[in-house]
């Protein structure tokens, strides 16, 4: 069973930006992006949100399959509830792996209508009200974030 762990803080922040994150190590293997499904509606019912669990859980197994497909190690999940000053609440995911990373914006990994993979991001665009992927230390992080 993938070690959870709980992270709760108040994000010292101007606008009152209050946060309440989960923590989960996704194991490197297929079957992955299902246990994460299964730990995400978890999340979502403790924190009494039912609105954006199918949108999430569809980005959720896009960006988990993609670092375990892509990165090949355990990856970083983190699911954060957000409370920023105007009042409306956002739900982010991150998930980080240390694979080689990409730049979304590169022509360098084209979406072809026949192939049935590389639509993915696309998805996570569509769905998602933002998203984004920056470089770590390690890797890279991708993450997306939904109203709630």
């Amino acid at each position: 069973m993938p070690r959870i762990v709980r992270l709760t803080a108040a994000a010292p922040n101007a606008r009152r930006v209050t946060t309440c994150a989960h923590r989960y190590e996704l194991p490197a293997d297929l079957e992955a992006p299902r246990l994460l499904r299964t730990w995400i509606t978890a999340r979502l019912a403790g924190w009494h949100l039912h609105g954006p669990s199918d949108d999430l859980l569809l980005i959720a197994t896009e960006l988990a399959s993609n670092a375990v497909r892509h990165g090949g190690t355990p990856a970083r999940i983190t699911l954060a509830l957000r409370c920023p000053g105007t009042g409306q609440r956002v739900v982010r995911l991150e998930v980080e792996d240390s694979g080689p990373g990409f730049d979304p914006r590169s022509r360098r990994h084209p979406v072809r209508v026949e192939s049935r993979t590389g639509r993915g991001l696309l998805l996570v665009d569509t769905l998602s009200s933002a998203w984004g992927v920056r470089p770590t230390d390690t890797g890279q992080l991708v993450w997306a974030e939904l109203p709630t």
